[in-house]
C-alpha cells in the first residue's frame, strides 16, 4: 500500500468516526405542534384548552406527547409556550404541561 493511499483511507477513516452535528446546517427550523381551541382553563403547570380544538400539520391529535407545544385560546386571545408536553383529545380538548405565556 502506497503512502498515499494510507494517508487517504487514515483521512476517511477519521472523518466518518467524527460524531454528527446536532443539526445540519441549512435545515429548517422544527416546527413545534400548535393547538388551538375556543377556550381555556387550568394553572400554569397543567393548562387546557377545549372546545372545537384544531392541530398544526404533524401534531398528536389523540394521545400523550413530549416536548414543546404552542396552545392558543380563540375566546380570550391567549397564546402559550408549553415544555413538558401533554395529551391531545382533538376536537375536544388538549392538556398541556408547564405553561407560560407567550410573547
Amino acid at each position: 500500500m502506497t503512502a498515499a493511499r494510507t494517508a487517504l483511507l487514515t483521512a476517511l477513516v477519521l472523518t466518518l468516526s467524527a460524531p454528527l452535528p446536532a443539526r445540519a446546517a441549512g435545515l429548517p427550523p422544527i416546527i413545534v405542534p400548535t393547538y388551538t381551541c375556543d377556550s381555556v382553563r387550568g394553572d400554569p403547570g397543567r393548562t387546557v384548552l377545549f372546545g372545537n380544538c384544531s392541530a398544526s400539520l404533524g401534531a398528536v391529535t389523540n394521545g400523550d406527547f413530549a416536548g414543546e407545544a404552542i396552545g392558543a385560546a380563540r375566546d380570550v386571545s391567549l397564546r402559550i409556550k408549553c415544555v413538558d408536553g401533554g395529551t391531545a383529545a382533538v376536537p375536544d380538548e388538549v392538556a398541556l404541561q408547564t405553561c407560560a405565556q407567550a410573547r
